[in-house]
């Protein structure tokens, strides 16, 4: 087998490694059980994919994110290396096809939810591979102190079970040392060497600003800006809304959310990695996979509901190593919806209870059935048929999620699976008794090839383009060709899906997952007052109170965050005398307010300020009722 080195140029193109990653390469490739601690942009995916394509056999990597396992296996292929997942939703057959793949198919790499290891005949395949190394990605998952404890994550040590001798890397981002502690425990990794990286960015300045007036302030970082930046919004709708405001400021934007398609993800992408858009406005749907280097601006405008969250988002700024800088723009209200949105609306135990049955009942599933079966969701129905609170619902949805119990997925594009059961001669003649049949049937033959053979994922929404008839009337016609025995359908008219992943049993579900869902309730208070102090600490650099999160405790002031800079903006006479006279020249013109004072000046804004008010104790000049100076 090549090299490490030689893999790395040869699939990624790069001369050498970063940080860090050939010392764990080298653990791994010793048969270590391993950790790598490594922030945000520190290579994590290629520790475990280079020792992995140096050896004979396949790796096994466990993750909670399809879509992040989407990403990492559609990024491997396009380099021409083999790769899979098994997510929820899939059928038996269609799993055993992919099982089989994995074991003889020269496959590297499967990607698995920990879900899926549950599963007897997943166990029994896997002991049949030649598993060449395990690695666990997101593996603070598995300690409840973690950030997004999942419990299924405990189902990881099956492997170890199956394949003792396959060393464990665990990788993760955002681990304290208390959590690190635990996952190396229940991992039951065997005297790990452990890789821990400094979580201090030197090269980006943190900056907390409260204003009332954000999108002023947005226009004034990235008014210059000759890099890419990142505005993270929370909703979808703000996404849209803040990339409008920017273009009419003249600052080339696009959107990006989860309510996407694929193909447009990819097309915003890339014009923003290209330069044709300078600035993406996102949600944290935007960041998996994201690897773009000349990023100078990452700007949160609302407060994120955890430290470790904050910290792997601001951390996309500078990844080349140049200045950057990660800002988190607040007002008075932000406190106080952050505090509603992630505290106030948790689900408590009987609030899961009584949402999972809603849920049962909504798909009509049988009682002790329904393992493994994905249904086509509508968040919005699911609300409005059992007059649900849509925040309270949607947090709820997460948790259950997360404890293992669903599987939320937002599948794009709404394929639908079809196949014609009939001769295609009959099914001809059956055309020409009804024309709205016929010209979506034709329509359908004519895109897809092979429905006759087997089942096809369908696009509605091409067919809605395509035969110029609106979602309801292709709904309908197929489902009344589906009553006449024409085709068989797997019909999904919504961009979300559920997979249930334990059989029904309403309260006793709920009742085994109790205890955690108060311990990820009492976690998320624990993570929103860290935030919240976060925010509210003016004393302490920025960088410190971050770094120290994760366990740092020896760090130095950053100097250039916007608690050290205020430090530094000790203002001194001659600097005094210098402003007040550019002031006073200005004045002169005519009237202006403090902000056109500080557009036009190139002095520290602080600075400025301070020389206005100490104008205004001299008497010199004085605030109109526009809140404009002028001169006595």
């Amino acid at each position: 087998m090549s090299t490490p080195h030689e893999i790395l140029s040869k699939f990624w193109g790069y001369a050498s490694f970063k940080p860090m990653q050939e010392e764990i390469i080298t653990s791994i490739l010793k048969g270590k059980d391993t950790v790598a601690l490594l922030p945000t942009g520190g290579g994590k995916s290629l520790c475990f994919q280079i020792p992995a394509l140096s050896q004979e056999g396949i790796c096994i990597v466990v993750s909670p994110l399809v879509a992040l396992m989407e990403d990492q296996v559609n990024n491997l292929k396009e380099r021409g290396i083999k790769a899979l997942k098994i997510t929820g939703g899939i059928s038996f057959d269609e799993l055993n096809t992919l099982l089989g793949n994995a074991l003889y198919g020269n496959y590297k790499f499967l990607y698995l939810s920990p879900e899926r290891l549950q599963q007897e005949i997943v166990q029994n395949y896997i002991r049949q591979m030649n598993v060449n190394l395990i690695a666990v990605d997101e593996a603070h998952c598995i300690s409840q102190w973690g950030n997004d404890f999942r419990p299924a994550y405990k189902n990881i040590t099956i492997l170890r079970e199956l394949k003792p001798l396959a060393p464990i890397i665990a990788l993760t981002a955002t681990a304290t040392p208390d959590v690190l502690e635990d996952t190396i425990s229940e991992l039951k990794m065997e005297l790990p060497e452990i890789f821990k990286n400094s979580f201090v960015r030197r090269n980006i300045s943190y900056q907390v600003l409260k204003e009332d007036d954000k999108l002023y302030r947005i226009q004034q970082l990235l008014k210059s800006n000759v890099g890419s930046a990142i505005v993270y919004v929370r909703s979808r709708s703000g996404s849209v809304e803040m990339s409008e405001h920017l273009n009419k400021l003249g600052i080339s934007s696009t959107f990006y959310h989860g309510g996407i398609s694929n193909k447009d993800k990819n097309k915003k992408l890339e014009e923003w990695r290209t330069g044709a858009v300078s600035t993406m406005v996102a949600t944290n749907a935007f960041g998996m996979g994201i690897d773009h280097p000349n990023v100078r601006f990452v700007i949160h405008i609302q407060i994120p509901e955890s430290l470790e969250s904050y910290f792997q988002e601001a951390g996309r700024a500078g990844r080349d190593g140049n200045f950057a800088t990660a800002i988190l723009i607040y007002n008075e209200y932000d406190k106080i919806l952050v505090e509603k949105q992630f505290v106030e609306s948790l689900a408590s135990p009987n609030d899961l209870k009584k949402l999972y049955k809603n849920l049962n009942n909504f798909f009509q599933v049988p009682y002790g059935e329904g393992e493994f079966v994905e249904h086509s969701f509508s968040f919005t129905e699911f609300c409005k048929t059992y007059n649900l609170n849509s925040l309270l619902a949607y947090n709820g949805l997460n948790s259950l999620d997360r404890l293992g119990i669903i599987q939320l997925s937002q599948e794009f594009g709404r394929k639908s699976i079809l196949q014609f059961i009939i001769p295609s001669q009959r099914l001809l003649d059956y055309f020409e008794k009804d024309m709205a049949a016929s010209v979506i049937g034709k329509t359908i033959l004519r895109i897809y090839g092979g429905i006759f053979e087997t089942p096809t994922p369908v696009n509605l929404d091409l067919l809605v383009s395509k035969t110029g008839q609106n979602l309801d009337k292709i709904v309908n016609v197929l489902k009344k060709m589906e009553q006449d025995g024409v085709l068989e359908m797997s019909l999904r008219t919504t961009d979300s899906s559920i997979t249930f992943l334990v059989p029904r049993e309403d309260e006793r579900t709920i009742n085994v997952i109790s205890r955690e869902v108060e311990q990820l309730n009492q976690k998320k208070r624990m993570q929103v007052n860290a935030m919240l102090n976060y925010v509210e600490n003016s004393k302490l650099c920025r960088s410190i109170q971050l770094v120290s999160h994760f366990g740092e405790v020896d760090a130095e002031k950053c100097r250039i965050c916007s608690v050290c800079a205020k430090e530094n903006s000790i203002l001194t006479k001659t600097e005094a005398r210098l402003i007040s006279k550019e002031i006073l020249q200005l004045l002169e013109e005519r009237e202006m307010s403090s902000r056109e004072i500080s557009e036009k000046l190139t002095f520290n804004e602080t600075k400025i300020i301070k020389v206005i008010r100490l104008l205004v104790d001299l008497k010199k000049i004085k605030l109109n009722l526009k809140n404009e100076y002028y001169l006595r």
